[in-house]
């Protein structure tokens, strides 16, 4: 019998709603599978068991990551500026990991046990959270996974570029799991009593690139001021997570400020800082325009597309360069002078950036009329059921590719 692991780690919820839909999927297919939900923390607990679906539940197995007393409020000092806890919760339980056929995990962090088991026969494959173009989603450490679950296009060709996959490694297409849980034929979310334009500002915490540090308190000023919109105050859930942060691309260091009070007291301003409307989707489906930096979620926001707005604080020279692909559907303004006219301009073209955001979309997000979920999870199966019958009869494993688009109509 296959074994198969999920790994739930992370201090906040975002990341999960890329996985849960592939552990449901998996649990759902007839294979003699034991599978696992590795599960760190309280709160990522309460998420992964309201997001197992009732009927495969009695087909996954939790295992809780927990850590020793004494090394507890050591980690949450550290988490300060490092993933500590994270890391630690892998470290003290290296070996509950160590049969395993295979380890889905959502972030590079888990790569840590591919060293601390030292198992060849266990397979690590990523599944990525968002969808985003920074250097950093295409690290050439990604190499180290054995199979890499990937959106799109867009993925194999900058992957490829960076050494991420390098040939060693296999590759699957399945879509975009989060988009399975979006109803075919439903009503957004509404957050305002009222027919104003609604504007979703959604800051990363990244101390390079966000336009929190340097501009957000004039952002929520401006809107505070012009009751012609209503602003939705959703920035990426890390940044008020942390009161430090610090880049892992230049270890440049930021101090997130507290919120004022006041913004809280306008009608026209929604202010939420770690509810699960941050990363379900929410927010993204109800806005009619995107204001906003350097967060993926730009990606899921166009999915219908709309207009959108970018910030850009410290005068980065973007044009042409890869990592900031989603400028191209938008104006990108240095400063807030400008914002006004942008603002205007979105209400009044709306569909003026149309075309480029749906060759963007479907760059990014390979498509197709079966669930993402589905095909990863058949992507999983068949890549550890392949493995397994490799360690057999040791010969090698072509590449595995999943092609077949289907564009989302919009």
């Amino acid at each position: 019998m296959m074994k198969i692991g999920f790994l739930f780690n992370h201090d906040a919820g975002h990341q999960a709603g890329h996985l849960l839909p592939i552990l449901n999927a998996v649990a759902s297919t007839p294979s003699q599978i034991e599978i696992r939900a590795y599960v760190g923390g309280s709160d990522m607990r309460d998420i992964v068991l309201r997001g197992v679906e009732p009927k495969f539940a009695h087909r996954i197995k939790f295992v809780h990551l927990r850590t020793p007393p004494m090394v507890r409020p050591i980690a949450r000092a550290a988490d300060i500026f490092s993933p500590a806890s994270r890391v630690a919760r892998l470290v003290f339980n290296a070996d509950a990991f160590r049969d395993l056929d295979a380890l889905v995990a959502p972030e590079r962090t888990s790569l840590i046990l591919k060293d601390l088991i030292d198992e060849p026969s266990v397979k690590f494959i990523h599944v990525r959270h968002g969808a985003g173009d920074r250097a950093i989603g295409f690290h050439p450490s990604f190499a180290k996974f054995d199979l890499l679950l990937l959106q799109g296009e867009k993925y194999v060709r900058r992957l490829r570029k960076s050494g991420g996959l390098d040939g060693r490694n296999q590759y699957a297409l399945i879509g975009y799991p989060k988009f399975d849980q979006l109803p075919k034929h439903g009503v957004a979310k509404k957050f305002f009593d009222n027919d104003r334009p609604t504007v979703v500002y959604n800051p990363h915490f990244s101390p390079d690139w966000s336009s929190w540090y340097s501009m957000g308190e004039a952002v929520l000023d401006y809107f505070a001021g012009n009751r012609d919109f209503n602003l939705i105050f959703a920035p990426h859930v890390m940044l008020f997570n942390r009161r430090m942060h610090v880049s892992p691309e230049t270890a440049r260091i930021a101090w997130r400020r507290r919120l004022a009070d006041r913004f809280r007291r306008c009608d026209n301003i929604h202010v939420d800082l770690d509810s699960a409307n941050l990363f379900d989707m929410s927010y993204m489906n109800s806005a009619d325009i995107y204001l906003g930096d350097i967060s993926s979620q730009v990606i899921e926001f166009i999915a219908r597309p709309r207009p959108c707005v970018f910030l850009n604080p410290r005068d980065v020279d973007w044009r042409g360069d890869e990592n900031f692909s989603a400028w191209r559907l938008g104006p990108v303004l240095p400063d807030l002078s400008s914002l006004d006219g942008a603002l205007a301009r979105a209400v009044e073209r709306p569909d003026e950036y149309a075309l480029a955001q749906r060759a963007h979309f479907q760059d990014t997000f390979d498509l197709t009329a079966e669930p993402s979920a589905a095909r990863a999870a058949r992507a999983i199966v068949d890549f550890v059921a392949g493995e397994t019958r490799r360690d057999q009869r040791e010969t090698a494993l072509p590449e595995i590719a999943i092609p077949a688009k289907v564009a989302l109509s919009s």
